[in-house]
């Protein structure tokens, strides 16, 4: 048992046995019920009678966080602009300016707020008064304290509820944001790539004839591991690009599967430099330390890139664009020296 709950069951030991009104339809709500969602919000109390608010205020301070107390409306307003309450509690008939009035204004600045209302009234003139202002919760003096709890009760869980999902949609447009950065930069780097490959297809017209009889002698079954092993590649890549909880151990299994990778590829002696260089890089994310982990978010966007030009140099080998395909060659080679060259400085 916390605090709050001890001393409440020592000073209003009748209040947490009483029982449910079936009469009214309330429930049995106790201490533990309320304190559930109430411990942790704050709450303005507005009541002109001194001596009530005395009383009731010793019962609010036990469930809630903070409490205020004021006078009269002008009190409560001059506090409000000053600072927010997760609730107000506001009687209604008061000097200088009423509880409608009050609503009104609180109204104007947090049009959302919670509010619950006390009031000597029970005539239909007051409740279409309190429905027009947007007031749902409201209680009847004298005061029936069991009433009063499960109005506390109700009220705490919908302010609660309410944060939560506003919690959740903060997170969610955060995680969208994210995301949207994120194919931002995919775009950015096939632009990029586009860019580079119309670059190097200038630059390779004396080795087109050499590609067309080396790279046709990729077996359907090596390009189908190859395949296999580049699903598996990207989504490692992703899952480290995305992941803020990485382990070394992470690294190393990317590394692993470039090395599976290369060691299909090494059937092949038309791909040995290519081959080489992917063992490399398989060796050298295989054997790194923490240091690695603090500069992935770099080194991840180059071997997105690199991991999209080994998917299309692939794809074009299998639908026989020779040309194509060796012009990737010569891009992959130089995109992973790149890349480790940038790994290697991460142990400086």
């Amino acid at each position: 048992m916390n605090n709050k709950e001890e001393i409440f069951n020592h000073n209003y030991p009748t209040l947490i046995k009483i029982k449910s009104h079936k009469s009214l339809g309330m429930q049995n709500i106790n201490t533990n019920d309320i304190l559930k969602y109430s411990k942790e919000l704050s709450l303005l109390y507005v009541e002109d009678d001194i001596e009530l608010q005395y009383q009731t205020n010793e019962l609010l301070s036990v469930l809630f966080k903070s409490v205020k107390t004021a006078d009269n409306g002008v009190q409560a307003l001059e506090l409000f602009q000053k600072e927010s309450f997760d609730l107000l509690i506001t009687d209604i008939k008061m000097p200088k300016m009423d509880g409608i009035e009050l609503i009104e204004h609180i109204r104007e600045i947090n049009p959302t707020q919670c509010i619950i209302v006390t009031s000597a009234y029970n005539d239909a003139e007051n409740l279409l008064r309190f429905i027009n202002i947007g007031i749902q919760q409201f209680i009847i003096k004298p005061i029936n304290f069991a009433a009063f709890q499960e109005t506390l009760y109700k009220a705490s869980k919908i302010i609660v509820n309410e944060k939560l999902v506003e919690s959740y949609r903060k997170n969610l447009e955060s995680t969208n944001n994210e995301l949207n950065t994120k194919n931002s930069e995919l775009q950015s780097l096939v632009r990029i790539l586009d860019s580079k490959l119309t670059q190097i297809s200038k630059e390779t017209d004396t080795i087109k004839t050499h590609s067309h009889s080396a790279s046709s002698q990729l077996s359907e079954k090596s390009l189908d591991e190859l395949e296999e092993y580049e699903i598996d590649i990207s989504g490692a890549a992703v899952l480290i690009s995305l992941s803020q909880n990485l382990s070394i151990a992470n690294i190393t299994v990317l590394g692993e599967m470039f090395l599976a990778y290369a060691s299909v590829l090494s059937k092949y002696a038309e791909y040995e430099q290519l081959t080489s260089e992917i063992k490399l890089l398989g060796a050298t994310l295989s054997n790194q330390n923490e240091l690695f982990l603090e500069r992935t978010e770099d080194i991840s966007i180059l071997l997105e890139s690199f991991i999209y030009v080994l998917r299309m140099w692939r794809k074009n080998i299998k639908s026989q664009e020779i040309q194509k395909a060796f012009e990737l060659h010569a891009s992959m080679i130089n995109d992973i020296s790149t890349i480790i060259s940038l790994i290697d400085r991460t142990r400086e």
